[in-house]
């Protein structure tokens, strides 16, 4: 069984060379969350290899 990865997830965004935390395989995890005051997004630090997790999304 195929095992899916951060970077097969829509939420997965590479951090780009040149920025002050920048590492290879190395991104931010977006989520995009809704409540009474409005939208709101949450972001937390991933690599590429790490494993599918409960907010994943497969890339189309």
């Amino acid at each position: 069984m195929e095992t899916n990865t951060c970077k097969q997830c829509t939420q997965f965004f590479p951090v780009p060379e040149g920025a002050d935390d920048y590492q290879a395989g190395k991104a931010d995890c977006v989520l995009e969350k809704e409540d009474e005051k409005g939208k709101y997004w949450l972001s937390k630090p991933v690599y590429e290899s790490s494993q599918k997790c409960e907010a994943f999304r497969m890339k189309h």
